[in-house]
């Protein structure tokens, strides 16, 4: 009777092995990494983009001058579409990129003056404190955070605005967020919308405490609807624009450009006729813009779309008189700013981010404001600062800050983020955070079968043993 040759045994498991080793190699981090729409993940197709940027002042103002690739750049956004008697709106934000393209690119950049700790070192990272944040894969729920804060969902907020820093729910009472805002506890946001501001020539002003809340002020864009009739507030005037609505084709197809009137403003609108012959395909924007004022206005802006880039200026008063909403600017001050953008059409949390920098006035720091006197900064003559921004995934400042985060002691002695990781490594670290239980999953199961082939592997080398001295080896030597 044939016997199994123990020797062949050993052959078979060490060539699965190898084959195993070799998939693992090229399969590695692969495996899980997937969109999932339905749990908020839509991982980009770049990690990394450039940014760059110019910085000057005079006696009385700030400039800044932007540049960032943008080949699909937008500046169409949200609106309602004529479908079958009735309108529809589209371009609410999207998990990802807008399939359509209508969702206004965006800049954004926090400005602290010492006053909020840990931003010098780690950024943006400081706002997005839990994992129930919106967007992503464990966000709160709308009724929840209604009940507890009284919004529609869980934004941007900085960790001393709570009494236990890492847990939403626990706001502090209205005398102490006062009191941290008269402290400077805020961080200054500058909000550059392609649509929403960049029409009226103005950026929005805004700020970060307890929430991501808006200078005091009127904005420079109000919600054109009315729930009541389910119908638009207004329409374009059609003696100044030549239309009544913009064409579902036409945005489709990218038609209409800057120098058109794409957008809907208060000076370009007429009260909304519901018995105009209102044709299938007809589109008019969501949004009504308007000239802002007060704190909220103090920031001009003249953005433009040229040749697959953005290019993007932007003014504001070194001192706004707001200094409750606004981080108030100094010749010879050292600042701290990170810097953000959206492209592709994508909201929330879809955008990239950088490391944090100083920038000083007159003063030496990562970015050195140039200051001039005369009608318009000598552009030609300021060297350009260019940065790397990088995708920031599920990333959670509560996350961060426990002892779960391999860098958590050099985090409690405040190493800045670029001592540790390179732009590269935190993009990669991003898409881990996204699948960081699937990559465990896998860890587990890899860890399991190499277990099982070290265990299979040694009965076989003990079976060949075995048969070397047993009467199979005998057999052989007759």
């Amino acid at each position: 009777m044939n016997r199994f040759d123990p020797r062949l045994g050993v052959a078979l498991i060490a060539v699965f092995f190898v084959a195993v080793i070799v998939l693992s190699v090229i399969f590695a981090g692969r495996g899980v990494v997937r969109d999932d729409l339905e749990r908020n993940i839509a991982i980009p197709d770049d990690l990394l983009m450039d940014l760059r940027f110019k910085v000057a002042y005079d006696d009385e103002n700030i400039y800044w001058r932007f540049e960032w690739d943008a080949p699909n750049g937008s500046f169409y956004h949200d609106l309602f579409a004529y479908e079958d008697g009735e309108w529809v709106r589209y371009g609410e934000s999207p998990v990802g990129s807008e399939e359509f393209g209508f969702y206004e690119d965006r800049m954004t950049f926090f400005v602290d003056d010492g006053s909020v700790p840990y931003f010098a070192q780690y950024g943006g990272f400081i706002t997005a404190i839990s994992d129930q944040m919106r967007f992503f894969t464990d966000e709160a729920s709308e009724e929840e955070v209604e009940a507890v804060i009284g919004e529609s969902d869980l934004r941007k907020w900085l960790p001393g605005t709570r009494t236990d820093f890492y847990d939403w729910t626990t706001v502090r009472s209205e005398e102490e967020l006062e009191a941290l805002t008269e402290a400077g506890y805020f961080l200054d946001l500058w909000h550059w919308r392609a649509h929403r501001s960049n029409p009226v020539g103005f950026a929005d002003d805004t700020l970060v405490t307890w929430y991501r809340l808006s200078d005091e002020g009127t904005g420079p864009f109000a919600t054109n609807w009315d729930s009541d009739l389910e119908q638009p507030n207004f329409m374009f005037d059609p003696d100044i624009t030549g239309q009544y609505a913009l064409r579902w084709e036409r945005l489709v197809n990218r038609e209409y450009t800057q120098d058109d009137y794409y957008y809907l403003s208060e000076d370009i609108a007429v009260p909304f006729d519901p018995d105009h012959d209102w044709q299938e395909g007809d589109v008019i924007p969501r949004r009504l813009l308007r000239e802002p004022d007060g704190s909220r206005g103090d920031i001009f802006a003249n953005g433009i779309w040229d040749q697959e880039m953005w290019h993007v200026d932007l003014m504001r008063a070194l001192d706004t008189g707001n200094p409750q909403d606004d981080k108030i600017l100094h010749h010879l001050g050292v600042y701290d700013v990170a810097f953000a953008v959206h492209r592709d059409a994508t909201t929330a949390r879809w955008h990239y981010v950088s490391n944090p920098l100083t920038l000083g006035l007159s003063r030496d720091a990562d970015v050195e404001a140039l200051r001039f006197d005369g009608d318009q900064p000598p552009w030609d003559d300021i060297e350009w600062t260019e940065i790397t921004l990088f995708y920031p995934g599920q990333i959670a400042w509560d996350h961060l800050m426990s002892d779960a985060h391999a860098g958590y002691e050099e985090m409690q002695r405040r190493t800045a983020v670029e001592v540790a990781h390179t732009e590269e490594e935190l993009a990669r670290y991003a898409v881990e955070s996204e699948f960081r239980s699937e990559i465990r999953t896998q860890w587990t199961w890899t860890t399991l079968s190499w277990a099982v082939f070290f265990l299979l592997g040694s009965w076989a080398l003990i079976r060949v043993a075995d048969s070397e001295r047993g009467p199979w080896s005998r057999r052989r030597e007759d």
